[in-house]
């Protein structure tokens, strides 16, 4: 028996423990010391995706005798795999257990006969209208119009510049599921779980490559991605995690959103809990 077919390829485990290493401490300093900043995630993202499988197909090939080319990309191979599989990890499969949602009480059940929306919520809209103020900050508010007269209830939601008054942007929706924020200048808009980008100052929808979010919108229990009966319940998440990399080049790496939410006919206040029939 050849015992040498038991012996390890030295230089190719080399090679790809060490450009593993590198793509993590890449990964580690721009997650844990760095806190995400947008503005770096590319050049982060090269040394990880890029630099460590350059650096341990190269370090292989050097140090092997013969099959250099075959030593390089598997070598290779194997580290940029291993950073896609740590990139998935961290985007799509950490997030869901980074959940927070607030149960519905039966008050939730109907509109009733009491006037709408509850004055405490009432946003006066320029050019005529009242609506709830989902969420707002100095210059956007995101109100909901709410058709009252009968169930499914569909719902307008509108963005509005607060300092101006102007409409800029209005959207219908079949229900009065609605779930906002508004973070760095972009109108993050849910209708359960179906999401909306939009830019806060103009109105326009964002172009985004891809988006990764963990939002569970309503749901019979409080872990949207965990199978179980309802019992009658109902949740309405209030947070989410959504990372986005858009066509302008900017990218939004894992913001931890606190959002506002009407459901089942009570406005849930996501920050402090509250829930106020609506």
């Amino acid at each position: 028996m050849d015992h040498k077919n038991f012996i390890p390829n030295t230089p190719v485990a080399t090679g790809i423990c060490c450009g593993t290493l590198i793509s993590l401490i890449a990964g580690m300093v721009y997650i844990l010391l760095l806190h995400e900043p947008g503005p770096v995630f590319y050049p982060f993202a090269a040394v990880a995706f890029l630099g460590g499988p350059l650096l341990a197909g190269t370090m292989a090939a050097s140090r092997s005798r013969d099959h250099r080319y075959r030593t390089f990309l598997i070598s290779g191979s194997a580290v940029f795999g291993a950073v896609q599989v740590v990139f998935f990890i961290t985007y799509a499969i950490l997030p869901h257990l980074d959940r927070t949602s607030v149960q519905l009480p039966e008050s939730c059940n109907g509109f009733g006969s009491r006037p709408h929306p509850s004055p405490s919520l009432a946003y006066e809209l320029p050019g005529g209208g009242t609506g709830i103020p989902i969420t707002e900050n100095n210059q956007t508010a995101v109100v909901a119009m709410i058709d009252y007269t009968g169930a499914p209830y569909p719902t307008t939601v509108i963005i509005v510049n607060r300092t101006d008054k102007r409409t800029l942007r209005r959207m219908d929706f079949t229900d009065n599921t609605i779930i906002a924020k508004i973070d760095n200048g972009i109108v993050y808009l849910y209708h359960d779980k179906q999401g909306y980008r939009i830019n806060a100052q103009t109105g326009a929808p964002e172009k985004t490559l891809l988006v990764i979010d963990n939002y569970g919108g309503l749901s019979a229990g409080d872990r949207p991605v965990l199978p179980g009966p309802s019992e009658g319940r109902r949740y309405l998440e209030t947070t989410a995690v959504i990372s986005s990399w858009s066509a302008d080049g900017t990218v939004r790496s894992r913001p931890h959103l606190t959002m506002n939410g009407i459901a089942y006919h009570c406005f849930v206040n996501g920050t402090s809990g509250e829930i106020v029939v609506i």
